[in-house]
């Protein structure tokens, strides 16, 4: 694993341009309110295009991340490595390059474990953050510093954030997502932030294919962490048109299985809801696509 800090960038000259491939010009940010670190991973499959507007939204926040760690899951092409390159980012900038690609959860471990601030907020690198996400989320923290994890509802889209297809609503309140938890993931996963500290006790991110981020959630919340979900659509996630197929198959069914064994082994499900769950979303898991496609934002997700 290779570290390379970045030289941050004079903050005055940096308003007086704009950011390679943005469409509008930077405007200096407020000073956040808590300190926080953005992590985001990077794959070589990942489209430049879909990168660069996330990064573009990102530097257009009303409140900037006071750190941001960029995980290199393995090599890039030319491209992506450009659209890193070309980065001009007015706060600390870090990126971590690991030898060879270990999937979603080993590689946003490395960017937790690097992270110098409490808070850590997570972003997916082909999604886009609305301008206020990072300003309503640390004004949430600070209204409810009982609060460790927290996250936010999405809008899906296809092409453009404009053109919503659906909306992807979690409960708000730690009750209702402790209860949520016992059936589906209660976090859309591009929206949260948690303190570093109780996620690093919980045992952090770690290999989990599909289901890294739910398993996470599920040991914070089972070690004690109280968790909130703003009542806005803060962050607009894409939808692509291979969605459905990557949740399906052999390979897909046997995490949902070893998922729900997590839950019971936890104690966050009973016997009854362990069998409920299993016989409820596996058999959806094993269906053609596009059976998948039309069940899968009403019953599966």
């Amino acid at each position: 694993m290779q570290t390379k800090g970045r030289q941050t960038p004079d903050v005055d000259e940096i308003a007086k341009t704009s950011y390679k491939g943005a469409t509008a010009e930077i405007i200096l940010p407020e000073e956040a309110m808590i300190k926080f670190t953005l992590v985001m991973c990077i794959y070589e499959k990942e489209n430049p295009a879909y990168f660069t507007q996330c990064l573009e939204s990102i530097l257009a926040q009303t409140v900037l991340p006071d750190e941001l760690i960029i995980v290199e899951d393995g090599p890039l092409t030319v491209d992506l490595g450009n659209v890193i390159q070309n980065l001009q980012f007015p706060r600390e900038l870090n990126i971590i390059s690991l030898p060879e690609n270990v999937t979603q959860g080993p590689a946003r471990a490395e960017g937790v474990k690097a992270a110098k601030h409490d808070w850590i907020a997570i972003m997916d690198s082909d999604d886009v953050c609305r301008p206020d996400r990072f300003k309503k989320q640390l004004e949430m923290i600070e209204n409810n510093p009982e609060l460790e994890l927290i996250g936010a509802q999405i809008a899906e889209f296809p092409d453009i954030p404009a053109n919503t297809i659906s909306v992807r609503t979690v409960p708000q309140n730690h009750t209702d997502i402790v209860s949520f938890a016992k059936k589906r993931n209660p976090f859309n996963q591009m929206t949260v932030m948690f303190k570093r500290d109780h996620a690093i006790s919980a045992g952090n991110y770690r290999y989990f294919p599909w289901f890294e981020d739910y398993d996470l959630w599920v040991r914070m919340i089972n070690n004690g962490s109280r968790c909130a979900n703003h009542p806005d659509i803060l962050v607009d996630a894409r939808v692509g048109s291979g969605m459905y197929g990557r949740r399906r198959g052999l390979s897909y069914a046997q995490s949902e299985w070893r998922m729900q064994q997590q839950l019971f082994s936890l104690g966050s499900i009973s016997k009854f809801e362990f069998f409920r769950n299993v016989a409820t979303r596996i058999p959806v898991r094993l269906l053609p696509e596009k059976w998948v496609e039309n069940l899968y934002g009403r019953y599966a997700r």
